[in-house]
């Protein structure tokens, strides 16, 4: 059976040859950039810079090899390595030192990253070291700042925490967000091309400009990036109509960048990310079900319904940490696939995520434990644990395995090939 046919089936909850796999088909089921060093090195394959596709995260691009090797079957239509598409968009902006520059966004650079390795970066992300650390800028825009013993680079401020008033957010340019025509261009012939020329699933997890994307990532989460976490739970309790009106303009933002994106790439690809929106910690939600239902239920609704409307693709959310509550609101309003699947949280035990939601919504990741198990077991404790996630979720499909969130730095090189292995092998249908 062929990869995009494999991946098909599981989201219409039938039961392929065997269960999908994903590594860095989307950036919040991708790996380290030191994780993916590590990993090529322990499998003797020739050692390079990881090149970076996820600036912020760190996150590598999973070469053509290591894709194979580990049998997976989906992934992202903006690879940067083969296979990819012949059609690079070109990024225009003046740099931090005031030139203008036109680069590819397959032009890299090497920059000896914190956490020990060279990476190839990319040329429209400039790098300026400070006292403490090191200023990200992404087309000539600071994005965040990582520390001299860093993995990640954390945002720097909160754009909209002085707002008291609606009749202040005209003054922020919301336009930032929107994503440009040429963009969408370069994105449906990537997608086309994939389409025509590999027989992977295909999955866009672009949703606008990346230069904003953290205030238009999730509506939950933008009023966090926009806001600051204290000031945005205050703002849904006591200011809600601020509440309202920052949520209208970041809703505003997404549903244009969803339709512009459908409408391009809807033929092609098998599954949009439509938000990256971390709504549970540890112990439970951080909203309650009545939150949801008040400020974000109608908005992703919206979302959700054009993407239905004008097209076959499937619909994917991701959301951290105790969510179990809030599946059901997403169900309700038609969301596909629900992702990472944080089995260690409280409430989301996998044997209640199956049996309550199994044959309603598709679990993309819920691979294994990677809080308590994967970074500490030995190779054969590990085979058993994903063995058991495998029973649990596989049957009757809707279950496209994958880490839980991104493979981190640490995590054993031997218990991330045993995983895929695992996987691989003992994850075939009938499974057993």
């Amino acid at each position: 059976m062929k990869p995009r046919e494999r991946v098909i089936l599981a989201l219409k909850h039938e039961e392929p040859d065997r269960v999908p796999i994903d590594l860095g088909a989307t950036w919040v089921s991708g790996i380290h950039a030191k994780a993916y060093y590590e990993l090529r090195k322990y499998l003797s394959l020739p050692e390079k810079p990881p090149k970076i596709v996820d600036v912020g995260q760190q996150l590598a691009e999973v070469d053509k090899d290591i894709l194979e090797l580990l049998h997976i079957d989906v992934i992202n239509i903006s690879r940067v390595l083969e296979p990819m598409a012949p059609y690079p968009h070109t990024y225009r902006f003046t740099s931090v030192d005031g030139f203008l520059k036109e680069v590819s966004e397959y032009e890299f650079w090497v920059w000896k990253a914190p956490y020990g390795i060279d990476v190839e970066m990319p040329k429209y992300v400039e790098v300026i070291e400070c006292e403490d650390g090191f200023i990200g800028y992404a087309e000539g825009r600071p994005f965040g700042k990582i520390s001299k013993a860093g993995y990640y680079f954390w945002g720097l401020k909160h754009v909209l925490a002085d707002v008291r008033a609606v009749e202040d957010l005209e003054k922020f340019d919301w336009d930032v967000g929107k994503v440009s025509d040429n963009i969408i261009e370069v994105l449906k012939k990537k997608a086309e091309y994939l389409f025509k020329n590999t027989d992977y699933a295909l999955v866009n997890p672009f949703m606008g400009s990346p230069v904003a994307l953290g205030a238009f990532r999730g509506l939950h989460a933008g009023g966090q990036t926009l806001r600051g976490w204290g000031r945005w739970f205050v703002d849904l309790r006591s200011r809600k109509s601020l509440a309202n009106a920052i949520l209208d303009r970041i809703l505003e933002v997404m549903l244009y960048n969803i339709k512009k994106i459908i409408d391009a790439i809807g033929e092609y690809v098998q599954v949009q990310v439509i938000a990256y929106d971390d709504m549970g910690i540890e112990t439970g939600p951080q909203i309650s079900v009545e939150v949801f239902r008040e400020f974000y239920k109608h908005r992703y609704e919206e979302i959700i319904n054009y993407v239905k409307k004008h097209s076959k693709v499937f619909t994917f959310l991701h959301s951290d940490g105790s969510i179990f509550p809030l599946i059901k609101e997403f169900i309700d309003i038609g969301l596909d696939i629900i992702n990472p699947v944080q089995i260690s949280a409280k409430g989301m035990e996998p044997e209640k995520l199956k049996k309550t939601y199994g044959d309603q919504i598709t679990f993309w990741g819920g691979g294994a434990d990677n809080q308590h198990i994967l970074p500490f077991v030995k190779p054969e404790e590990l085979n058993e644990h994903v063995k058991n996630l495998i029973r649990i979720f596989a049957p009757r499909g809707g279950f496209i395995f994958a880490n839980i969130h991104n493979i981190q730095p640490g995590i054993p090189p031997e218990n991330i090939v045993a995983m895929f292995k695992t996987v691989y092998e003992y994850g075939r249908y009938p499974i057993k």
